[in-house]
Formats: C-alpha cells, sequence, structure tokens
C-alpha cells in the first residue's frame, strides 16, 4: 500500500483517496479561525472605519492568514511531489485536484499580500483622520 506522511498528512494512493480527501480538508480548515475572526473585524470596520485599533488587528490577522497560506501552499507542493516520486498518473483525479488546490493557495496568496499593502496605505489614511 503506497503512502506518505508529509509534515504530519498521510497521503495514500493506489486507487484510495480517502487520505487525500482529508489531508486537503485538513489545509482548507486550517484557517477558518482566521477567516472567522478576519470577517468580524471587517464588519466592526464597516461601523468604525476609523478605528486604528481595528485597522492594527486586520493586519495581524492578515500576516497570520498569509503565513498559515505559505505553509499550507508548501504542503501541497509537497504532496505534489510526493505524488510525482510515486509516479501517480497526473491525468488521474487525485493529482489534478492536488494541482487546483495549489493554483488556489498561490491566488489567494497573492490576493491576501496585495490587501496587506493596500491595508498599510489605509491604515496611514485612518490614522491621519484620527489625529485631525
Amino acid at each position: 500500500m503506497p503512502g506518505g506522511s508529509i509534515k504530519g498528512i498521510t497521503i495514500q494512493f493506489d486507487g484510495d483517496t480517502s487520505r487525500l480527501d482529508q489531508a486537503l480538508r485538513k489545509v482548507k480548515s486550517s484557517t477558518k479561525g482566521i477567516d472567522t475572526e478576519l470577517r468580524q473585524v471587517d464588519k466592526a470596520l464597516k461601523f468604525n472605519p476609523t478605528s486604528v485599533t481595528l485597522w492594527s488587528q486586520k493586519q495581524e490577522l492578515l500576516k497570520a492568514k498569509i503565513a498559515q497560506t505559505k505553509k499550507n501552499l508548501e504542503e501541497l507542493k509537497s504532496a505534489q511531489r510526493q505524488m510525482d516520486a510515486q509516479g501517480v498518473d497526473k491525468n488521474s483525479e487525485a493529482y489534478r485536484r492536488v494541482q487546483r488546490e495549489i493554483v488556489e493557495a498561490e491566488s489567494k496568496l497573492k490576493r491576501f499580500e496585495k490587501e496587506l499593502r493596500a491595508l498599510g496605505n489605509a491604515k496611514l489614511t485612518a490614522l491621519g483622520e484620527q489625529f485631525k
């Protein structure tokens, strides 16, 4: 039974993709808490857009989200490397699924980094408004 362990994720192939499914769910669920808190901060910012405290919280949460997304991306790439080493068919559904997850994680990472850069500018504007 081919299989392996990558940073706490066990992936099994040979027709059984249940462990791959579990690994992909683990990668996605690892950021749920951050996502929830980020939504709460965004909601609070709608009511108080000049709060430096809220902007700081959002900035810290985005940094945590970026770090977690980078970690998840590396785990997905490790899974893909393991699949390559085991000779998994690149046209298989499991392999394509891992590739899609990698593309999605890379896109999210770029979006979060862009949002963090934009947040830096917005935070300065809010701080200026607060001093007025």
